[in-house]
């Protein structure tokens, strides 16, 4: 069963802070998308509920909409990676996950 959080607000606050960040990355073009119209697609909500999801201290989700979110935006970054990192890209997204499936334990019996 779960615990009910003693502040109602804790929801709140991590979508407020979640929306912050994102905001954040599109003015300071931190993914050097370009024009801030290019922040508003489909595969920034995905990158949007990563931090959420990093901000709710839920890693295995939070890695995998990274994942996906970045992987469909990198073709439209100015910057392009090397050709290793192509290559390396999911072999690391699935380490990672695995990692956070491990650490899901210990941070849900810190909560």
């Amino acid at each position: 069963m779960k615990e009910h959080n003693k502040n109602p607000f804790v929801g709140i606050a991590k979508f407020l802070i979640s929306l912050g960040l994102a905001m954040l990355i599109a003015k300071l073009d931190l993914l050097q998308l370009g024009s801030l119209t290019e922040y508003y697609r489909w595969e920034m909500i995905l990158v949007f509920f990563g931090v959420w999801s990093l901000v709710s201290l839920e890693f295995v989700s939070s890695v995998i909409l990274f994942a996906v979110g970045i992987y469909f935006l990198m073709p439209d970054m100015h910057t392009q990676l090397a050709p290793v990192y192509k290559q390396i890209y999911w072999p690391v997204v699935m380490v990672l996950a695995g990692v956070a499936f491990m650490l899901r334990p210990l941070v849900k019996r810190f909560r």
